[in-house]
């Protein structure tokens, strides 16, 4: 909470006095919001809106949602006001987006350095590869990342958005939202009225939520795409499928539907949801209908469905790739655990792509709203055997 500058039991301030009082503010604090200044400044909230806007304008300080923040990359001109640093060039991202530019952030905002903070999923083979690709990009730019964990089981993620959103010199969160609807609702809520930019990583915004933010997101769509034409370049038509229930299962199913609804090159057999790799009984039952439909190729997520898959056709004579290939979504089975090609996510890209965007979202609060997609990489590990032939 921030001590009061302003005797409140004194006349109405003028608007001068007001901006002025606002630009000292952030002379020591990097971040401050509309219903804070209001409370401080004994005025109501459209006036202090209205005051940042003039400023911002001015270019004196930066427009977030719900409130503003101290110009990064400044220098000092007469009179001790702020004036922006020369312009930074624009940087490349994918899918053709190179006119951006991203400021940088010094760590001159109030004596703090600028803090982006993050909440991912529990540690496993992908997330904290998106993490250091954060913390690497935003020490480019000036910034430092404290990051929490979530989880996929059931837990207040608020909790943890609210410790985040405690840090003094928070300028931007980027989170992974949990899979489970029950809890990813409160979750958008808390996204909706949050205190500072958000970006969301690896999620679908809910369908009919009226919270509308950026996002950077794996195209599963176009990896699946991958996966069916590397599998068609092999003489591969009769192809299977197996999905484990996962956040991202149901994107990477309806991408794989839409191929077979779009052409008449594949022939699949059947589409298996919802397995989890340790459910024995259901690993066979996908098992018996690779065997009794006859498909040549599996398209299987996650890595350990497809791993759980490749062992049990071995132990019924099959094998991975001579009897049945198999691609896997998730792309984090080594080849020391088994030689399987996968369709991996670009964590580092992922990762270096979200902080940037974050940036723009904080230097251009009003522009429209972006989702970023990146493309998977189809790393090749020989488990898709050539059929031409045959």
């Amino acid at each position: 909470m921030v001590e009061s500058i302003v005797d409140t039991g004194k006349r109405d301030l003028l608007p001068a006095e007001r901006q002025d009082m606002i630009l000292s503010l952030l002379t020591r604090q990097s971040v401050v919001t509309v219903t804070e200044l209001a409370d401080l400044l004994n005025t109501t909230e459209i006036t202090v809106r209205r005051d940042l806007t003039i400023l911002a304008n001015a270019g004196l300080l930066k427009r977030v949602r719900g409130g503003a923040m101290s110009l990064s990359g400044t220098t000092t001109r007469k009179g001790g006001a702020p004036r922006l640093s020369s312009a930074i060039p624009p940087i490349p991202t994918p899918d053709g987006i190179s006119d951006l530019t991203v400021p940088s952030l010094s760590d001159d905002m109030s004596g703090n350095q600028p803090v982006i903070g993050a909440m991912m999923p529990e540690p496993s083979f992908f997330w904290p590869n998106v993490i250091e690709s954060i913390r690497e990009t935003a020490a480019e730019l000036g910034a430092r990342v404290v990051s929490r964990e979530s989880s996929y089981d059931r837990i207040d993620e608020t909790e943890i958005l609210d410790m985040i959103a405690g840090e003094p010199a928070l300028c931007g969160i980027i989170l992974s939202p949990s899979g489970r609807p029950d809890v990813a609702e409160l979750t958008w809520e808390w996204i909706e009225r949050s205190p500072v930019p958000v970006v969301v990583v690896e999620r679908d915004q809910p369908i009919f939520g009226t919270c509308f933010v950026d996002s950077v997101r794996t195209n599963h769509h176009f990896g699946v795409r991958k996966a069916a034409v590397h599998f068609l370049q092999h003489g591969h038509t009769r192809i299977g499928a197996a999905f484990s229930d996962t956040p991202t299962s149901t994107v990477i199913e309806n991408g794989w539907k839409h191929i077979l609804n779009d052409s008449d090159r594949i022939e699949c057999p059947f589409i298996e949801d919802g397995i989890q790799p340790y459910d024995t009984s259901g690993v066979d039952g996908i098992v018996d209908k690779i065997i009794g439909s006859g498909v040549t190729a599996m398209l299987v997520h996650s890595d350990y469905l497809a791993i759980a898959i490749a062992q049990v056709l071995e132990r019924r004579g099959k094998r991975v790739p001579d009897d049945v290939s198999l691609i896997s979504i998730d792309g984090y089975a080594t080849p020391s655990s088994r030689p399987l090609t996968v369709l991996r996510s670009n964590s580092k890209d992922l990762g270096e792509i979200c902080v940037r965007t974050l940036m723009q979202r904080i230097a251009t609060p009003d522009a429209a709203t972006k989702h970023i997609f990146v493309d998977p990489t189809l790393v090749d590990r020989g488990s898709v055997a050539d059929i031409r032939e045959r």
